[in-house]
């Protein structure tokens, strides 16, 4: 039976050490987030009970029942990203935890202006963010979800599912954890960690597997003809 693809990871909640490991990238690079809701468990908690005990216009009320029911993949006004997770392999990564201003800046500066391929997986996602928070996108990218939709491109939704545990999960193992994890007092645990460096990586190699397939196929296509 196949082992598991082991991942490395060094992570950093420093704008100076990040810096640098962002010039010494290479030229192909994997790429994601992490992100979770901006609201502590005290304001969620103290709009609760505003909303169960006192009398509210039905605007008020409505604004408080979206802000109770938010989530990391809600409106990016919601939203804090907690770390970008940048695999320079199949198996090494670097992971940005994002909580200071100057790293955040730094990480979506580099984002918008390096001409460094990147690699994301369901790029709509992140890069709704990207564009949120700085008005611009990526210069030079590609999305492995749609490659890989492109290719499989099969009338039984089934059998023609993209997620990347689902695409990469046989190689990387059951990487996935409980959404609860997902909070900014979580962003430090190690588990979360390893995930986001996975996620990362295991983009990484996708890209290198349909490319691989790609060229495999192209190749056998051109021998049969």
């Amino acid at each position: 039976m196949q082992q598991p693809i082991k991942v490395t990871y060094k992570s950093t909640t420093s704008a100076y050490t990040a810096n640098q490991w962002l010039h010494s990238l290479p030229d192909l690079i994997a790429c994601d987030f992490e992100a979770a809701i901006k609201y502590t468990s005290n304001q969620l908690a103290e709009w609760q009970r505003q909303l169960d005990e006192e009398d509210l216009s039905k605007l008020e009320r409505k604004h408080l029942e979206s802000l109770l029911s938010a989530t990391a993949l809600d409106h990016p006004s919601h939203v804090v990203i907690t770390h970008l997770q940048i695999a320079i392999s199949e198996t090494e990564s670097y992971v940005l935890i994002l909580d200071n201003k100057k790293i955040t800046d730094l990480v979506l500066t580099f984002l918008v202006t390096t001409t460094k391929k990147q690699i994301w997986h369901n790029a709509s996602y992140d890069f709704r963010l990207i564009y949120y928070f700085t008005g611009k996108m990526p210069l030079n990218y590609e999305d492995t979800a749609l490659r890989a939709k492109c290719i499989l491109n099969h009338v039984e939704i089934y059998q023609a599912k993209v997620g990347l545990k689902q695409l990469a999960g046989a190689h990387y193992g059951a990487w996935a954890i409980s959404p609860d994890h997902f909070t900014v007092d979580q962003m430090y645990d190690e588990k979360i960690l390893l995930y986001a460096a996975t996620d990362a990586a295991a983009t990484y190699w996708l890209w290198n597997s349909i490319n691989r397939y790609v060229k495999e196929t192209n190749e056998n296509k051109t021998k049969t003809t």
